[in-house]
């Protein structure tokens, strides 16, 4: 069986080196059964990589974190998901309780929008408003919170696999610098195991953070190597995961 690797035309520096410190890992893991897909080509067959196109990755991008009992289990502050038609609702509940809102849409990388204290739905949305109204996704409405020493956890067969701190800044050329205390870290990694052990998906990346001062979860994220944030994981350590990913 032949592996597919989608390679992009990416000129952000952070996410070209990722990509390039992934291709490499998954080039030494599988030798020439593994072949890269330019940014350009089509496939019907999965792949590896960003996705886009026609090109599927082994993996869906389909993963209703906000529905899972052991993501909400660690949320660690108010949280909810309504239509649009609650959404006034649900704001109002937390700005009563002197809590700002977060929102965010259920569809991936759509939208999210802060909304304080003295903030109306209409003034914070604007024309956004209209994304969700006769049957747009639903909202995610939670607690404005500061989190603090976030950090992503890769899970791939519920295993945590590796993890680094969540900063820009870092890719795998860092690994393995974290720049947070042991305890904070233990305690975050004890969130991320707990998670692995019991949520609705096998494969996941679980984005820990502290919140006044507790640890707990922010957000997952399918598993999509390639599609995914790395900073300054163990990409090798990826590569040998990934053939779990290839197994389903």
């Amino acid at each position: 069986m032949t592996i597919l690797f989608r390679l992009v035309e990416n000129l952000d520096p952070e996410e070209r080196l990722e990509e390039a410190a992934l291709w490499k890992a998954m080039h030494d893991e599988y030798g020439d059964g593994i072949v890269p897909l330019t940014d350009d080509e089509d496939t019907e067959h999965v792949a590896f990589g960003r996705m886009g196109r026609s090109v599927r990755n082994y993996v869906s991008d389909n993963l209703a974190y906000w529905d899972d009992p052991a993501f909400l289990r660690h949320a660690q502050r108010r949280f909810c998901v309504v239509d649009f038609d609650g959404l006034e609702n649900a704001i109002s509940d937390l700005h009563a309780a002197g809590f700002g809102a977060f929102v965010k849409s259920t569809r991936s990388k759509h939208y999210i929008v802060k909304i304080p204290v003295g903030t109306t739905v209409a003034d914070a949305m604007d024309a956004m408003a209209y994304s969700f109204m006769d049957g747009g996704p639903r909202l995610m409405v939670q607690q404005l919170i500061e989190p603090t020493y976030e950090t992503r956890f890769f899970c791939i067969g519920r295993e945590i696999v590796t993890s680094s701190p969540i900063c820009a800044s870092l890719t795998p050329l860092d690994f393995p610098y974290s720049p947070y205390p042991q305890k904070i870290c233990d305690a975050l990694r004890a969130v991320a195991r707990d998670i692995a052990s019991a949520m609705q998906t096998p494969h996941a990346s679980i984005d820990c953070a502290m919140t006044d001062g507790k640890p707990g979860v922010i957000e997952l994220n399918p598993m999509i190597l390639g599609n995914l944030g790395l900073y300054a994981c163990d990409v090798r350590a990826l590569a040998r995961a990934s053939r779990k990913l290839i197994e389903g």
